[in-house]
């Protein structure tokens, strides 16, 4: 019989939780058709596994590839870290459905929002404006990994609304609107909706984001939606989430699932010296609600390191600071001159004094800088701003501004979470809670702020074995999200499935430190964070990745949700 893979004698860990065992697994046209004593003699290709793990390949939930995927096919560096799938639109925020002259200002605020370079979008987004299937027919035979794709409340509103969307709440018509353009993309592959009402998602033009001016009515009009269709979930950020969600939002989040009757994945819990047992509050709330009614409320636990890097001229992170916020917000030349102030910048110290149920602080003693373009400012590499303030003999915030505005806001700042064992011991609550999906990587987003696309392999190496057992960990990462998602045929490795696999050293399962690349479109940069012990990974039964280098294959698939509505 004729294969067009076979992988030899790994140690399968199917994705299940189950024991694993060793096994051969042969593929014929991107599936699955083996498993046991395969004999390789007429296999295209063949894989010696022995010593290795083989394991299904991971499924991101909650990435932020929408423009990325255009322009850069493999969606790294999740792919380096075993990601066969990842699921885009969330926060409410995509491209689609957009009419073709509000696709830039949609791509502005995404700019904004989630740190990505606004001259990148614009020099190599392909999407032009038009329906769902408009947008997902783009990725058709272009893309290394597979995609599913969200509708993202913010382009619903846009479209019906227009520039009224971030101006007032919707009337009942235009409601229905929304309501009719979300039926259609759900007919034509999008596998589920999203929105989010932080206060700090801000877009470019100061004004907040879409779908923060919706009233809870407007939400639930629109996961009724969902239940009219057999697949689908529902990604929802509240407004209190920092706090363990107030009595408002809870009551929101039930209603969605009432109205949807499909799974609430929200945000990521963990500790926050700001709000410590705000974690906790929402544990028990997800916990409760599953055992009071059923209901499928799934927040992610974060297994990858908190810490955050920015630069003023594309974070989002002080956007809880009103005055600091107006002026990143100004046109440059007025953003300038606001940040010079004196005035400005005695306002700005009393409101960054102020930290109650903020998640970021400004803290000069650990906040360090990172990348600098000026020659003059290279001594200060690695330096606290602290320091760097001692060296110029001014206060941390004149030097933090000072040599922002030098380099034109791009000067690049870290600030790393300390370790922190309350922290460590939250985490390990959530992660053995079950009910806490895996995540928290928001990849293709932050691109300057944050890479957390190793929470994949830091849990089955940081976690395992004393919380999971390799076993358990993998199948939080593959069959567990595939469910949640209704993809019955990934996440697991079995007779009949898709052919998504990973074949693993665990000898040499590693991650590295962040680093800052150049590499996008528009000489724009990201920090990416780089894998060991991946030695091949698979994408519906084709190798494309080998020791972390992409052997040139685009075998991924649009993950459609399903064809038309059940009734």
């Amino acid at each position: 019989m004729t294969y067009d893979l076979v992988i030899r004698g790994g140690q399968i860990c199917d994705g299940t939780g189950a024991s694993s065992f060793v096994a051969d697994i042969a593929v014929r046209d991107g599936r699955i058709v083996a498993i046991g004593d395969v004999d390789p003699s007429d296999a295209e290709e063949v894989i010696d596994a022995d010593g290795l793990w083989v394991t299904p390949g991971f499924i991101d939930i909650h990435t932020h590839y929408d423009a990325q995927l255009h322009f850069e096919p493999t969606a790294s560096p999740s792919s380096w870290h075993g990601t066969t799938t990842v699921f885009i639109g969330n926060c409410g925020f995509t491209f689609a459905p957009a009419k073709p002259d509000d696709l830039p200002w949609l791509l502005q605020m995404l700019s904004r929002v989630e740190g990505m370079s606004p001259e990148a979008l614009r020099e190599a987004v392909t999407f032009t404006g038009g329906s769902f299937a408009d947008y997902l027919s783009g990725f058709e035979g272009q893309i290394g990994v597979n995609v599913g794709a969200n509708v993202g409340h913010c382009a619903l509103r846009r479209f019906v609304m227009g520039d009224a969307a971030s101006e007032r709440t919707a009337t009942d018509a235009e409601i229905a609107q929304m309501q009719e353009l979300l039926r259609d993309a759900l007919a034509e592959g999008a596998i589920g909706f999203t929105s989010s009402q932080l206060e700090l998602h801000q877009a470019h033009d100061g004004r907040p984001v879409p779908s923060n001016l919706a009233e809870p009515d407007e939400l639930v009009a629109l996961a009724s939606v969902l239940a009219e269709f057999d697949f689908g979930s529902i990604e929802f950020i509240p407004k209190t989430f920092l706090e363990g969600y107030s009595a408002q939002d809870r009551d929101l989040i039930v209603r969605l699932w009432r109205a949807s009757g499909k799974p609430i994945h929200l945000n990521t819990l963990t500790l926050l010296p700001q709000a410590p047992d705000g974690w906790k509050r929402s544990l028990d709330f997800a916990t409760e609600a599953l055992a009071q009614e059923g209901a499928h409320i799934h927040p992610m636990f974060a297994s990858n390191h908190q810490g955050v890097h920015f630069a003023l001229a594309s974070t989002f992170l002080f956007d809880e600071y009103l005055t600091l916020r107006s002026a990143l917000t100004s046109p440059p030349a007025a953003r300038d001159a606001i940040l010079r102030s004196p005035d400005f910048r005695a306002a700005l110290r009393v409101e960054l004094a102020d930290v109650a149920n903020k998640s970021f602080t400004f803290n000069p003693q650990i906040l360090r800088v990172e990348v600098v373009h000026e020659p003059e400012h290279e001594r200060y590499v690695g330096m606290t701003v602290a320091e760097m303030a001692e060296d110029m003999g001014c206060d941390p915030l004149d030097a933090f501004l000072d040599v922002s505005l030098a380099e034109e806001l791009r000067t690049q700042f870290v600030q790393a979470a300390r370790p922190d064992k309350n922290r460590l011991d939250a985490i390990e609550e959530l992660i053995r809670s079950g009910i806490i999906t895996a995540g928290a990587s928001d990849a293709g987003a932050h691109l300057l702020s944050f890479c957390g696309v190793d929470y994949t392999t830091r849990l089955l190496t940081e976690w395992v074995p004393h919380v999971l057992s390799f076993e358990q960990a993998v199948s939080r990462l593959s069959m567990v999200p595939a469910r949640l998602h209704g993809l019955d045929d990934r996440g697991v490795i079995k007779v009949g499935a898709a052919a998504d696999l990973n074949v693993i050293d665990r000898t040499r399962l590693a991650t590295s430190p962040p680093r800052y690349v150049t590499d996008f479109p528009a000489d724009s940069g990201r920090f990416v964070i780089d894998a060991e012990g991946y030695v091949a990974t698979v994408v519906n039964g084709t190798v494309m990745m080998e020791e972390g280098m992409h052997t040139g294959a685009l075998p991924g698939h649009v993950l459609r949700g399903g064809g038309a509505p059940t009734s």
